[in-house]
């Protein structure tokens, strides 16, 4: 029989204040040691730590339920997926680099296994894992005052506008949010069955560009259609009636996705934190004036820029195309419409 060591309540609270300092190092390089974070939790989760002392949380996980979305680039930490030799499973991995960060990495995967135990499948819990890392990527990179960017708070306004009266009227609330992949890292920003919408936002008065960051946000390889949504999003006065906050965007999404279904406004709240968005941050001293919306189909010719189009090693592009040279695939609410219904019903051919 194992002989169980009882842990005496001092022990417990330093382990509890520091989990990966009781683990003892592995031998050999290609390993990690570790202990299951709680043995009521459903799912195998483990604080670990490397060779090299480095502290890990790792989600085992079957291989099926790998995640769909890029993984977070954060600053003083590594994500990535493993799988050892047996094959038999995967390993989703969050390892801390920057060692001075401990407190917050710790306070971290806390977060992170506290939205696990909330969840039914193993599949969401992987979600969850990334949701939360996503999260935490804004405190974690650090900014000049925590806070979204004026180019950010434009660009969430119109995604909110896009979940609120683009989607949610049209396909439910439930799979409206679940759709909402851009603040997980996915190429686009809304994946509705393999329909999907690049929502942007520009300055109504600018200069008729929009900028696309990165080669694959239009690219077309894989979907059945693609939207480009471009709101027209202005900086307005303190007493302009019709002005509103980011906060203010949120929090009217937020009350109509409460009032549709609240048990999906947590996820809502995660897809929302996950921009970088937090609930406590003043933006008071920002509004902004919400304009006429513009819907292209991006096919055939649409002015872009695909990975097919540049040699092998060429990556991370960013560029501006020209809403006029866009008319030729401009459509109408009612085409719009028609796409994304088909999206969510696997209709589309």
């Amino acid at each position: 029989m194992k002989r169980v060591v009882m842990m005496t309540d001092e022990a417990k609270q330093k382990m509890d204040m520091d989990p990966w300092k009781p683990i003892t190092p592995p031998d050999q390089t290609s390993n990690v040691s570790g202990r299951r974070v709680d043995p009521n939790l459903p799912w195998g989760m483990f604080w670990a730590v490397d060779t090299d002392r480095n502290c890990l949380l790792i989600l085992q996980h079957d291989p099926a339920n790998k995640p769909e979305s890029k993984l977070p680039k954060l600053r003083g930490l590594e994500v990535e997926m493993r799988i050892p030799e047996t094959g038999s499973v995967s390993l989703l991995v969050i390892k801390l680099i920057d060692d001075e960060q401990r407190e917050i990495f710790h306070r971290l995967c806390l977060d992170i296994i506290s939205a696990t135990r909330q969840v039914n499948t193993e599949k969401e819990a992987v979600e969850r894992f990334l949701a939360r890392t996503w999260r935490w990527h804004r405190l974690l990179r650090g900014g000049q005052d925590g806070r979204l960017s004026s180019e950010e708070q434009k660009g969430l306004i119109g995604e909110l506008g896009v979940l609120k009266q683009v989607l949610i009227p049209n396909i439910g609330v439930r799979t409206s949010v679940k759709s909402w992949r851009g603040p997980l890292g996915a190429p686009k920003d809304f994946e509705i069955g393999r329909v999907c919408i690049e929502a942007k936002a520009r300055r109504g008065a600018a200069t008729p560009f929009v900028t696309i960051s990165n080669e694959h946000q239009l690219d077309t390889s894989g979907v059945d259609a693609l939207i480009l949504h471009v709101s027209e999003v202005t900086a307005a006065g303190e007493d302009d009636k019709d002005a509103v906050t980011v906060t203010d965007m949120a929090r009217m999404a937020l009350q109509e996705i409460e009032t549709l279904d609240a048990s999906i406004s947590e996820l809502f709240e995660e897809r929302l934190a996950a921009t970088g968005f937090d609930w406590t941050d003043d933006y008071s001293d920002r509004k902004w004036l919400r304009g006429p919306d513009h819907t292209f189909e991006v096919t055939g010719d649409f002015p872009r820029v695909t990975p097919d189009m540049y040699p092998t090693g060429v990556g991370s592009l960013r560029y501006a195309i020209s809403l006029p040279d866009c008319e030729p695939h401009r459509i109408d609410a009612e085409y719009v419409n028609k796409l994304i219904t088909e999206g969510a019903h696997g209709d589309r051919n």
